[in-house]
């Protein structure tokens, strides 16, 4: 009869082999119970992984789309925001002039020209509203402010009509002789108005003087199909007008006019001031229509993100209950192999001696 001796470090050996085995299972199952889906995907999948690929490629669009959105949406609710203060302003300034219809008395002129003075401060500060860095009416010249302010020292579109001024009149709005301007005729205040001071609220005066900003305004796409205006420009009719209506009232109405004088100059402030406050609406509602269409296209986009996601787990997802078991199972195993192993390396002939 033949005996073999069997050493208790080949036993040792063998068990060390089962530990790293079950390590390596252990780090898988545990991958697996936590992200709920294959630990290695195209190992399991095979030629099915250029489909999960796929799905997972389309849902990352859509999160980029959603990221998009999101700050499409955050611009549109500030600039309507701004424009919501814009309207207001014009609608105060409206409100002064028609308090100081005719009178002449000076200190209820006054009170309406600072009156005046801080709604269009309000308007200056609206226009040049910046949200995450960028102005909301500067077109896509986003980093640049859009609006100079008129009521700042030196600046050039206060220089610009106050030039027009005395170019037209022959005098500047401190002198005895404004009380001799006329209402209508020629020259006229109402001369002045039409064809010096609207024009120079467009074209290159106003892109001189006043804004920064380009006509054209920022879009966002905002689905695979669809793509939306998400701002306005100071260079919009409404924002013009605010400008005109509020330059007039400020610099005209407190002057020692005639009574008839004084009345075209408010007949006409209030008009520029109707067609800024259209003006101003009619911006609004665009980009209330932009709001609009962005919440339809986030309510479809997170719609198609369920449906791939639900695919995409159908097709790498794993049973959370049978990988919490594996990891148990293997978790007891190593524990049993770590026991055997201490038991054998502990075995010795010294100790039966």
């Amino acid at each position: 009869m033949k005996t073999s001796n069997i050493s208790n470090m080949s036993l040792s050996n063998a068990l060390r082999s089962t530990v790293q085995k079950a390590q390596i299972d252990l780090i898988k199952a545990n991958y697996e119970a936590t992200e709920g889906k294959y630990f290695d995907v195209g190992a399991t999948l095979g030629v099915q992984t250029a489909v999960s690929i796929d799905l997972n490629r389309e849902i990352e669009r859509i999160k980029a789309l959603q990221s998009t959105n999101s700050i499409a949406t955050q611009r549109l609710e500030s600039s309507q925001e701004a424009m919501g203060q814009m309207e207001k302003a014009a609608q105060k300034i409206k409100e002064q002039l028609l308090i100081v219809q005719g009178t002449r008395d000076q200190s209820t002129l006054t009170a309406a020209n600072n009156s005046v003075i801080d709604a269009f401060d309000t308007f200056t500060s609206a226009a040049n509203t910046a949200v995450a860095g960028e102005f909301l009416f500067a077109g896509i010249n986003s980093d640049v402010k859009p609006l100079d302010n008129y009521l700042e020292a030196g600046s050039s579109a206060k220089a610009a009509f106050d030039a027009a001024f005395l170019g037209y009149f022959g005098f500047n709005q401190s002198a005895a002789g404004v009380n001799s301007i006329a209402a209508t005729g020629s020259p006229s205040m109402e001369e002045f108005l039409t064809t010096v001071v609207e024009p120079m609220f467009d074209g290159t005066d106003w892109a001189n003087d006043w804004s920064s900003a380009t006509d054209a305004t920022m879009t966002n796409r905002i689905s695979q199909t669809e793509i939306v205006q998400t701002s306005t420009s100071i260079n919009a009719d409404g924002m013009k007008k605010f400008a005109l209506s509020a330059v007039v009232a400020k610099e005209l109405i407190g002057l020692n006019l005639q009574e008839a004088t004084r009345s075209k100059v408010i007949e006409k402030a209030i008009q520029y001031n109707n067609e800024a406050i259209s003006g101003i609406n009619a911006e609004r509602t665009k980009l209330g229509l932009s709001e609009t269409r962005v919440k339809k296209a986030d309510d479809s986009l997170a719609i198609q993100k369920d449906i791939l996601s639900n695919n995409l787990t159908d097709l790498i997802g794993v049973d959370a209950y049978e990988s919490a078991t594996r990891v148990k199972n293997l978790e007891a195993l190593i524990n049993t192999s770590y026991t055997l192993t201490a038991r054998i390396q502990q075995l010795s002939l010294v100790n039966f001696l």
